[in-house]
This record gives structure tokens, sequence and C-alpha cells, in this order.
């Protein structure tokens, strides 16, 4: 065999191998010895770690991490702007679009939660860029969220391919990695399933106290006087109160 073709044929293996190999290894998972509580545990990581970016309408891969239901409907690939489209693009509102995950998947949007891995491993695409963070803590310069080669990763192949080539893009972006407290809770909490709220925890999040629905009643009867000025207002303030759900 010629130096050429031996050559051609180490590349084609190389290249089949990679192919072969794009996912990443799926993470071992030591569960925290104890019960976790969705509000009580989980949500407060989200809320501090990681909503900043996972919250609005123009979320990173349109995934919103505020709310159980934003983590159920999983990201998108579908950018929210997009200069050279000529025709509007569906609407994918929150609450309003779709009501289920099934429906939100029909829509193009994957899971970040699911995972295929057996026994004490997990490879969710979320456990897989906050364990990226451990491996590679270090931000060497500020690159934009949503780079156009696959980001928005919509399988562990994606996720993996896209992680070799920027290996510093793990989760939470820019910022330091999570501590090994709030790693290890939401760590646990995927490997269990990555479930929502109890039917008492979620009477919480649906039912306002007496103090809360006061509130609510002023803010309503602001926010829905019927002249300009207070439509204009009340238009900014709604999409910007990202974090009271």
């Amino acid at each position: 065999m010629s130096r050429l073709a031996l050559a051609s044929a180490l590349l084609v293996v190389a290249i089949g191998f990679a192919c072969v190999q794009r996912a990443l290894p799926p993470v071992e998972v030591e569960p925290l010895p104890r019960a976790l509580s969705y509000l009580e545990d989980v949500k407060p990581v989200l809320d501090s770690r990681c909503v900043v970016c996972h919250s609005c309408y123009n979320s990173a891969c349109q995934l919103q991490l505020g709310s159980i239901e934003g983590v159920e409907r999983g990201g998108s690939k579908l950018k929210v702007y997009d200069s050279t489209r000529l025709v509007p693009a569906a609407p994918t509102r929150l609450f309003i679009d779709a009501r289920s995950a099934a429906e939100w998947r029909q829509k193009g949007f994957h899971s970040v939660t699911e995972s295929s891995a057996e026994g004490p491993y997990n490879d969710s695409l979320m456990l897989q860029m906050i364990t990226q963070k451990l491996r590679e803590p270090e931000v060497t310069g500020m690159y934009r969220a949503e780079a156009d080669d696959l980001a928005c990763a919509a399988n562990p192949d994606e996720l993996g391919a896209f992680l070799r080539r920027h290996p510093n893009r793990g989760m939470p972006f820019g910022f330091p990695p999570l501590p090994q407290e709030e790693y290890a809770i939401l760590a646990t909490w995927l490997q269990r399933g990555a479930n929502g709220p109890g039917p008492e925890e979620h009477a919480r999040l649906t039912v306002p106290s007496a103090p809360a629905a006061a509130a609510i009643a002023r803010w309503e009867a602001f926010l829905n006087q019927p002249d300009a000025k207070h439509a204009m207002t009340a238009r900014y303030l709604y999409e910007h109160f990202f974090l009271a759900h």
C-alpha cells in the first residue's frame, strides 16, 4: 500500500471514529442523600444562576428557566431575531402558543433535562453544560452565547461536537461555575427526573397570599388604565417582570 493510500485510509478511520464519538461521556452523578424540594432547593439555584440569561422571550436558545413550564419546554434552534427573515415567524410564547411539552416538541423545541444514560449516569444537555463549566472554568474573552455553529445543541451528539470546538462555553456562560453544593442540587434533581413542584408546592406558586393578591390588584388597576401613556408603560413593565412567575 502506498503512503498516500495508507494516509487516506487512516484519515477515513479517524473521521469515522470522530463521528461515532461525538457525544460526550455521560456524567456520573453522586446524588445527595436527601429529598429535594423544587421550590426550596432547585428553583433558588435556577433563579440565582440561570434566569439572568434564560428568562425573557429572547433568551439564549429560547430556553426559559424561570418556571417549570419553561424548563419542560426546553430549547429551540429557531432564532428570535433574524435579519434575513422575509416573512413573519410563528410566535413561541410560553403559556400561550403551546400548553404541554409534547406540543412544544411539535414546534421544534428539544428537552434539556431528559437523559438516556443508565445507572448512576446522566447525559442531559443541562448537566453536560454545567459539568463542562467545572472542567473549563476560565473565560477567555466574552463570546456570543448563541453562536451560529450549534450553540443551541438539540441532542448529545451536537452538544459534544460543539463543546469540543468551544470547551470554554460551559454554563453559566461568562460567569464562574456553580459551587459544589449548587451543582450537586441540580445534578441530583436531573438524575431523579427533573420533576417540578408537587401539589402543595404548585398551590404555593399559583395561589397568591392575601398581601400578594392586594398588590396584584393595585398593579392591575395601574397597568390596565386605557390611556396611551399607561399602555406603553404597562407593556414595558410586563416584558421585564420576568422574575415574577
